[in-house]
């Protein structure tokens, strides 16, 4: 049997240290995942991708005067 586990979180921080990722909530609970440098790398990559993305689409919707 495979058990598989969602959960739901309200970020508030976080940090990224050498093979771990921790993020944290307002109220104190933690989350902390183990990653490999590689991960890490992915990860960068695609936050990189999103952030220009979001970027792009706030600036479109400034110009557009909205």
């Amino acid at each position: 049997m495979k058990v598989k586990q969602v959960v739901d979180a309200k970020f508030h921080y976080f940090y990224c240290g050498y093979g771990s990722l921790s993020f944290e909530e307002v109220d104190g609970s933690k989350i902390n995942i183990d990653v490999t440098d590689d991960e890490i790398l992915s990860m960068a990559d695609k936050l990189a991708e999103k952030a220009e993305h979001i970027r792009n689409r706030r600036e479109e919707k400034s110009n557009s005067g909205e």
